[in-house]
């Protein structure tokens, strides 16, 4: 087969991952139906019996790397992108599964794309996640480069599944792309602003990934942390549009992001800052940022428009939506009808 002649590194991380879960995701990497792939596992100082497990699979293809000290996730991906000789780059999680046809799909759209940096695909969530969300299949189509620069601008959503993204290595290496050190968390966010930066990203409808969710893997502390690494990648994009958060504008920013029911005339303020920054420091496509904050602005006023029972309060908030996106209201009152 044809397509079998280009390398796949697979990189992955481990650090005390339980027997059950690692063994599952090793053998879903081995068992693909595209076979020509080195399998770069970097064990991050574990102190339980993850490296006799690795090791008691006799599978050429597999490079373990015992790191010297614990240097976490960020590090270790870096330490496996320094060795991997591959084409492609595919990302794994020590426990999580990828299914059969995983890289051959993504190889596939790979090299019928060169244009793309990198191709996640859809997936299924398993465990306990029930207990913390009813969505069980995350997939969202991915806009092209200019648009998606402008909602990673606002939005850190997982519009790729991390553990499911495939890179184009050549692009990577052209544009001295990896994952940056001084996020210990939402390396992923921040490696997505990198991507489109350069180059094209796109999502596969195929569910070819399973993410197992236990318990106690959510954790408040690390949400907080996380929050905080969002909040500075955030600010490095807007840092190019020479603004500055502070604390009360970090709040404003993340209601566009969260997009807050709430209504407030802060968040237009803050949307025509943007704009007019945009407009003379020419960071973005101005066109499609209006469009997308106008946008934004019409969804947030629709929820204040939902939750006001006084007249007078619903024709302010009208007043404030630029009349050639007033439209969007009702194309999200009928969305939310038909869901």
């Amino acid at each position: 087969m044809e397509l079998q002649k280009d390398l796949v590194s697979v990189i992955m991380s481990n650090y005390n991952t339980d027997e059950e879960y690692l063994r599952a995701s090793i053998e879903s990497v081995l068992n693909q139906t595209y076979e020509n792939f080195e399998f770069i596992i970097i064990d991050d100082c574990s102190t339980n019996n993850s490296v006799e497990i690795i090791e008691s699979y006799r599978d050429s293809r597999i490079r373990l790397i015992k790191n010297k000290e614990n240097l976490g996730l960020t590090k270790s991906l870096n330490v496996a992108l320094k060795v991997a000789r591959g084409e492609y780059i595919a990302r794994m999680d020590a426990d999580d599964v990828c299914l059969p046809q995983r890289f051959e799909k993504q190889v596939l759209f790979l090299s019928q794309n060169p244009e793309y940096i990198v191709c996640g695909t859809a997936a299924e969530f398993v465990g306990v996640w029930q207990k913390y969300n009813s969505q069980k299949v995350i997939f969202r189509k991915i806009p092209e480069k200019e648009e998606y620069r402008i909602r990673l601008l606002f939005e850190n959503n997982p519009n790729i599944v991390h553990i499911s993204a495939m890179f184009n290595a050549t692009i990577m290496r052209s544009f001295n792309i990896e994952y940056n050190e001084n996020y210990k968390y939402a390396q992923d966010y921040r490696m997505w602003v990198s991507c489109c930066e350069v180059a094209e990203c796109a999502n596969l409808e195929d569910v070819l990934m399973q993410i197992t969710v236990r318990e106690g893997t959510i954790s408040t502390s690390k949400r907080e942390e996380q929050e905080e690494c969002v909040i500075r990648i955030i600010q490095e994009q807007l840092d190019k549009l020479h603004i500055c958060l502070d604390e009360e504008t970090v709040r404003i920013h993340r209601g566009l992001l969260k997009q807050r029911k709430e209504y407030t005339l802060n968040i237009k303020k803050w949307i025509k800052k943007l704009i007019s920054q945009n407009r003379i420091y020419n960071v973005y496509n101005q066109k499609i940022l209006e469009k997308l904050l106008w946008e934004k602005w019409a969804e947030i006023s629709y929820f204040g428009l939902a939750s006001q029972k006084n007249p007078i309060e619903m024709l302010k908030i009208f007043i404030n939506i630029p009349i050639m996106y007033i439209p969007v209201l009702f194309r999200i009152k009928k969305h939310r009808k038909n869901k």
